[in-house]
């Protein structure tokens, strides 16, 4: 047997070599085959319609370009992507007065279709909701939910996931899940009482982190997650899961035979931590008194729906697996980009010691002069945070200074058009990811007089022909249309819940090394974190002193 099996060795040693340099000659030549489609497209596009476009390499794209506007406008490193677009404006002005730019960045990134006018957006998200871009459900979020989320979900069964999910996010509904929330702002205040009392530097997002995740607990879960106080398993596995997700070219995650393995492992894991609290919810949601969780309503119109009632105890497994995974999405788009927010606000207010003021007397004016009767007043009476304007427009304001996600990516159907409001001038679509950068148009001085301040004030006016007065379209950090962020109200509900419980009591200020990079004219400049998902996230976490105000 050793005999026939050994000289069987170089012979089986050679046909694993040919058939690697076999594999690598075919990925070659795919390579070659689709970058030259890829080029071709954007030439074709360029020659047939005669629309301008920034210097295209056949062999690099645009890479070139956006390397050297890098360089030129010293974006560092780690600065979010979502801001290119906004410095590629500055560098082609007359291209992007078009109101799009086409990008060629593969194979980096998706051939693309940067708009930049705001009434352009409106054409494929509000006027006429085009499907989401087909790699967020197909490759982004393929491991993390199967696509079948209401972020990645399209047509009819989106429909039917909204639907059944527009209840629990109601403002009425939420407004009555204000005293559950109330218990969490008032550990994360214990939580900043003892970091002013220690004068220990803290990473203020890591603080609000911990504060929404538990928001986002109670109000989808109906459960005290806890994680401001210690570790929490469900949310352990999502971090660690999140970690996999990759939005742009990234051979480690994407070469990585185990990534798959590790999906299946979290996505397992993970179920078995939230389908004990969906099974309990449906057996038992018309026992549940006071409020309503989310899942709790979102079932309750399940069960409506199907109109049997012994369905509440044997629930479809299918319907059960869907829940897990609209929840997953629920949980971190509900905790992240709000934690990002609240840091930031805080991190304004301290920069802006006069809008400070102004917020802080309007608590005084709605929630009366003694701070630490306000949580009572609001358990009491949640509709008092409705009478809260002008926390509102600092919230507005710093959205649109630092909004967390840049925009929305859209996939269109062949023979689609664009068309420039004022010009008529017509722009194909169809073979490009469609992204509204939302991010440049929130800073554009074509919008927004003095982009760069912060002004809470814009939001406060109602004449519109004062120039402080928002352009229509103009702010779109949830995106605007039937796919806008079905979340926002509990944005809207939580911030102004927290701020109201602690700004009245604490400020803090910012202690990043004297040698800290600048970016943008800040050193809290948004980041993105190769560790998570590609959200825009604050430098280093926002390093703070917290400190008591008298």
């Amino acid at each position: 047997m050793l005999q026939i099996l050994g000289p069987s060795g170089p012979h089986i040693t050679s046909l694993i070599i040919k058939s690697i340099g076999y594999l690598t000659l075919a990925g070659l030549l795919f390579f070659f085959f689709r970058l030259y489609q890829v080029r071709m497209m954007f030439r074709r596009v360029q020659k047939e319609h005669g629309i301008p476009m920034m210097p295209h390499s056949f062999l690099f794209g645009h890479l070139v370009t956006v390397a050297k506007i890098t360089i030129k406008y010293k974006i560092p490193r780690d600065g979010h992507g979502h801001w290119m677009f906004r410095y590629i404006k500055q560098e082609y002005p007359e291209i992007a007065g078009q109101g799009i730019v086409y990008m060629d960045v593969w194979p980096i990134g998706y051939p693309m279709l940067a708009v930049y006018n705001p009434n352009m957006m409106a054409q494929f998200i509000q006027e006429n909701s085009l499907p989401k871009f087909w790699a967020m459900p197909q490759v982004e979020f393929k491991g993390f939910t199967g696509g079948q989320d209401l972020v990645n979900l399209d047509g009819p069964e989106w429909k039917k996931a909204r639907s059944m999910f527009n209840p629990g996010f109601s403002a009425k509904n939420l407004l009555s899940l204000v005293p559950d929330m109330i218990e969490e702002v008032l550990v994360f205040r214990e939580r900043l009482e003892k970091a002013a009392t220690s004068g220990e530097v803290i990473r203020l997002a890591d603080y609000t982190t911990n504060l929404t995740v538990d928001i986002v607990g109670r109000a989808v879960l109906g459960t005290r997650l806890q994680t401001q106080v210690k570790a929490n398993r469900l949310m352990e596995l999502m971090k660690r899961q999140l970690k996999l997700i990759y939005f742009e070219l990234s051979l480690s995650k994407q070469l990585n035979p185990l990534v798959p393995l590790k999906n299946w492992i979290y996505n397992r894991k993970i179920s078995n931590e939230l389908i004990p609290y969906i099974l309990n919810t449906a057996q038992n949601y018309e026992k549940i008194e006071g409020s309503k969780t989310i899942v709790t309503l979102a079932l309750k119109e399940y069960i409506n729906e199907v109109q049997d009632y012994t369905a509440r105890g044997n629930i479809p497994p299918e319907f059960v697996d869907r829940v897990v995974k609209h929840i997953k999405i629920f949980m971190f788009a509900g905790h992240d980009t709000t934690a990002t927010l609240l840091a930031y606000i805080y991190y304004m207010l301290s920069k802006n010691p006069d809008k400070a003021a102004k917020l802080r007397a309007e608590h005084d004016e709605v929630l009366g002069p003694d701070p630490t009767a306000a949580a009572g007043l609001i358990r009491a009476d949640p509709t008092l945070l409705n009478k809260l304007p002008y926390t509102m427009a600092v919230l507005r304001e710093t959205l649109r200074l630092f909004p967390p996600v840049g925009g929305s990516i859209r996939q269109s159907p062949p023979g689609h058009f664009l068309t420039h409001p004022e010009t008529g001038v017509r722009y194909p679509t169809y073979g490009f990811m469609m992204h509204s950068s939302a991010s440049t148009v929130l800073r554009d001085p074509e919008y927004w007089p003095e982009p760069d301040s912060f002004i809470p004030e814009r939001f406060m006016t109602r004449d519109e022909s004062d120039p402080l007065h928002p352009v229509k379209n103009a702010w779109r950090p949830f995106e605007m249309g039937p796919r806008n962020c079905i979340g926002q109200e509990l944005v809207y509900v939580e911030v102004r819940l927290i701020l109201a419980l602690t700004v009245r009591e604490f400020e803090v200020e910012e202690v990043f090394p004297a040698d800290a990079p600048e970016w943008m004219g800040i050193k809290a400049y948004q980041i993105t974190n190769p560790e998570a998902v590609s959200t825009a996230h604050p430098k280093d976490g926002l390093p703070v002193k917290v400190k008591a105000r008298k």
